[in-house]
């Protein structure tokens, strides 16, 4: 039987190059690259208008696979590289977005994803698994535990313009025996989470200035939720030196990145879960899943990334 053909790799192309400059053979390159010596020879003569740059052989290479007519059969590795990162929570879209941003050398679309999810039932993998929003209904609900309460109206409009860093929403994530105070930048997407054993305004205050600490320069407003948990709220706005805004009652919508990422940890952590007995670790780790998700509004970079100015490889092995 035959040995399968491996494109070569830009670490193999750099090494031609470099074998190149000393004048090797091809045989003498294939010999050190343990490839064929056709394989060197036809790189080398695919690529033989001045010096070889391995760097340009490369994107001509990629280009080529790019406009070559595409194999209906997708190979098991990315498969399973997608299938991995759908259980890590990202959504379809994401994986594409961040595979083309990686520039990986095998892609899939979105729909190909959702057709995977539907055969292999991997439904329950996505975020919202196909359910509905169900809207609540009422008015005054919570608006009277919160004294000098200041409303969502009054609050500057460059914040829903998400071009200003340090604007942040709030809000509590239920559990058996415990309660998770979760934070998110509105811009970065990043998620701040503490636990807590009641849901006290004491003990809620106290998490968000301890979460708060190190980003307490990056904090201008924050946008709560109307739970009696917040009412100690001028504390936490003297404490942070920022302005204190709440979601008109059952609006969950203003505050819906925070309501979404909430929704991204009951992924980790289902209603009914005891988040009191969950051990610290794992807190921090969904935390950190979540963190590096990449995002469509952040150009497919994960939070992380956006606020460090530095990318790591999440879809393309490095």
């Amino acid at each position: 039987m035959g040995t399968q053909y491996r494109q070569l790799t830009l670490v193999e192309r750099y090494q031609i190059e470099a074998f190149s400059d000393m004048d090797f053979s091809a045989r003498e390159m294939a010999k050190r690259l343990d490839r064929s010596n056709k394989t060197i020879s036809d790189e080398l003569k695919r690529y033989r208008k001045g010096a070889y740059k391995a760097d340009v052989a490369n994107t001509m290479a990629k280009q080529k696979r790019t406009l070559a007519t595409k194999h209906t059969k997708r190979s098991l590795a990315l498969e399973k590289t997608i299938q991995t990162h759908l259980y890590l929570g990202f959504s379809p879209e994401q994986i594409v977005g961040r595979q083309r941003l990686e520039e990986a050398a095998e892609t899939v679309s979105t729909c190909t994803i959702y057709n995977w999810v539907k055969r292999l039932k991997l439904r329950h993998l996505l975020a919202r698994k196909g359910k509905r929003y169900k809207q609540r209904k009422g008015a005054e609900a919570g608006v009277h535990l919160i004294p000098n309460r200041v409303d969502i109206s009054e609050r500057p409009a460059i914040v829903d313009d998400n071009v200003e860093m340090g604007h942040w929403e709030g809000d509590t994530v239920h559990g058996q025996d415990g309660y998770l105070v979760t934070l998110v930048e509105r811009v970065s997407k990043i998620l701040l989470t503490k636990r807590v054993k009641r849901k006290t305004k004491a003990e809620v205050t106290r998490a968000i200035k301890q979460l708060m600490r190190p980003y307490k320069h990056l904090c201008k407003t924050i946008t709560f939720d109307n739970g009696g948990e917040f009412a100690d709220h001028k504390k936490v706005g003297k404490a942070l030196q920022c302005q204190i805004y709440f979601a008109k009652p059952y609006h969950s919508w203003q505050r819906g990145l925070n309501e979404n990422t909430n929704g991204l940890l009951r992924r980790f952590f289902p209603k009914g879960a005891a988040i009191g007995s969950v051990p610290e670790k794992a807190i921090k780790e969904a935390a950190f899943w979540i963190n590096i998700r990449p995002r469509k509004t952040l150009g497919y970079l994960s939070p992380y990334e956006f606020l460090s100015g530095k990318r790591v490889s999440l879809i393309v092995a490095i």
